[in-house]
């Protein structure tokens, strides 16, 4: 009853969404930048909760030479240092997943995926191979990064922060996480006390 007292919103954006319409082959060719999405390299980003949450969808900007499946994740970290537990997602920190269907050519796609999240840190990840998914593809960067991003990507059977020295600086992605703002109890209480007054002005002025 909490959640829906608010319409589902953005509440994550790792950066805007650049022009879709890619070719894989322009991909390929690095006339858009690109970064693999497949079993053994997955794409993921950090972000914060100021408040609790209840999740409802996550998505990007991605693209495949098919339209098969890709995996995305929400994992729940210890810091804005931490990295998921495990490398196949099979630890109780992975919170949830859900199955996306690349676009060809590229597009914002997204899938339904929901869960009460508390105040803290967590990763969304996307990747192949796990839960399902079947295709490679990859994420676009043609976007521009919002405030700061924490980008964090399994490559070589190990988790990596994205920064020059680890070789993978990744930038302009366009990662997201839609849902609700669940309300702080006092919040709630001020909207049922301004509800109840507006009913009870609209009885008292029928008398």
């Amino acid at each position: 009853m909490t959640a829906n007292l608010a319409a589902a919103v953005t509440i994550f954006e790792s950066g805007t969404l650049g022009p879709t319409g890619v070719t894989w082959q322009q991909a390929i060719d690095g006339e858009v930048p690109a970064t693999n999405i497949k079993n053994s390299v997955f794409t993921g980003v950090r972000f914060h909760l100021d408040l609790p949450v209840v999740t409802s969808r996550i998505g990007g900007h991605f693209l495949s030479p098919s339209n098969g499946t890709f995996f995305g994740a929400i994992v729940e970290l210890d810091d804005e240092n931490d990295f998921p537990d495990s490398g196949d997602l099979s630890t109780p920190d992975v919170l949830g997943n859900t199955l996306l269907t690349f676009p060809n050519p590229s597009g914002e796609t997204n899938s339904n995926l929901s869960i009460s999240l508390d105040t803290g840190w967590y990763a969304l990840v996307f990747g192949s191979g796990l839960f399902g998914a079947t295709t490679n593809g990859g994420a676009l960067r043609n976007g521009s990064d919002i405030g700061d991003p924490s980008y964090i990507a399994y490559v070589g059977s190990r988790w990596k922060n994205s920064s020059p020295t680890n070789g993978i600086e990744f930038k302009d992605y366009h990662l997201t996480l839609e849902g609700t703002i669940v309300p702080e109890s006092s919040t709630l209480i001020m909207t049922f006390v301004a509800f109840a007054f507006v009913v009870h002005k609209r009885i008292s002025n029928k008398r």
